[in-house]
Parts: C-alpha cells; sequence; structure tokens
C-alpha cells in the first residue's frame, strides 16, 4: 500500500526555495500555488524575488513581481531597496523598469533613484525617474528638492543663484 503524502506549506515553501536555485522558476512559481499558509507562501516569494536580483537579471526580476498573486507577500525592506541594488550595479534602465513594475510600492524607489542619480550629477537620469512617477505635485516637489541639493557648480547655468546675491549683502553693507 502506497502512502500519500500531502506535502505540508512549510515543505512546499523548501521545495520552491530548491526550484528557484536550481533556475526552475516556472516550476517554483508552481509549487508556490499550491501554498496556502501566508507566512510561508510570503518567504516563498520573496526568495523567488531575492534569487532572481541575485542574478542580476532585470526581466527575471520584473516577470517575478508581476506574476505574484499579492503583492504584499513581496512587502519588505529588500524589495523597496531592490531598485537601488540596481543603480548600483551601474544598470539604471533596469532600476526604474523594476521600480515601474512594483506598481504604487514603486514610488519611494524612483524617488531613491532620482537621488541617487543627481548625487552622481546624472540630472537627466534624475527627470527620466522622476518621469515614471504619475502624480504631478510630487513629481515637481522632488524634481525642485533634488535640484536644490545639487552642488551649487552643477545648477543650471553653472551659477549658484545666491552668488550674486551675496555680493550685492556685501557691497551694501561697505
Amino acid at each position: 500500500m502506497m502512502s500519500t503524502h500531502t506535502p505540508t506549506d512549510e515543505e512546499l515553501k523548501n521545495q520552491v526555495i530548491r526550484q528557484a536555485l536550481s533556475g526552475d522558476m516556472a516550476g517554483a512559481r508552481q509549487t508556490a500555488n499550491e501554498i496556502t499558509d501566508k507566512r510561508y507562501l510570503r518567504d516563498a516569494w520573496q526568495m523567488m524575488l531575492f534569487v532572481e536580483s541575485e542574478r542580476g537579471n532585470v526581466q527575471a526580476v520584473k516577470n517575478t513581481i508581476l506574476s505574484c498573486p499579492d503583492s504584499s507577500l513581496l512587502s519588505s525592506h529588500f524589495y523597496l531597496e531592490l531598485p537601488q541594488l540596481f543603480i548600483k550595479a551601474g544598470d539604471r534602465s533596469g532600476a526604474i523598469e523594476i521600480a515601474k513594475a512594483m506598481g504604487n510600492a514603486g514610488v519611494l524607489p524612483l524617488i531613491g533613484i532620482a537621488a541617487h542619480l543627481a548625487q552622481d550629477g546624472d540630472m537627466l537620469g534624475a527627470h527620466d525617474a522622476l518621469a515614471h512617477i504619475e502624480d504631478e505635485d510630487l513629481r515637481a516637489m522632488i524634481l525642485r528638492k533634488v535640484i536644490a541639493s545639487q552642488p551649487r557648480i552643477q545648477r543650471p547655468g553653472g551659477m549658484n543663484p545666491d552668488e550674486g546675491q551675496a555680493e550685492e549683502d556685501d557691497s551694501l553693507a561697505a
């Protein structure tokens, strides 16, 4: 007589992890669909996302995000930092694509991407990242902050807007 062992959610989660590590993401997703306990389901999806991010494949990361049945399963500090990992690796477009795939959760990462690019002096990249934020008021406010945080020599026109004012103040005091 054969035993018909039904795997527990923990066993299924472990199987998902093994499948993801071996590169069988389709199998991992299929196995994850059998998990009923949200704690194990969350662990499984986060591990799939982590494995794909470690491989550095932007499209695979996006596919994992978009195929997740409930975006709250991915919600974590790591998830929000994911676009930053790609921007720090030099993949600006990949970072933006991942943040866009994150939906509303991607707004904060897009702001972080813009800040990172602005800090590196890439204002065009910062503008590009912010262009993907739908809320026009938020986008404009962040853009003003990014521009204001630029070193004075990198501001539009190459001048410090306070430079002339400081000279006037000095001359008025004399």
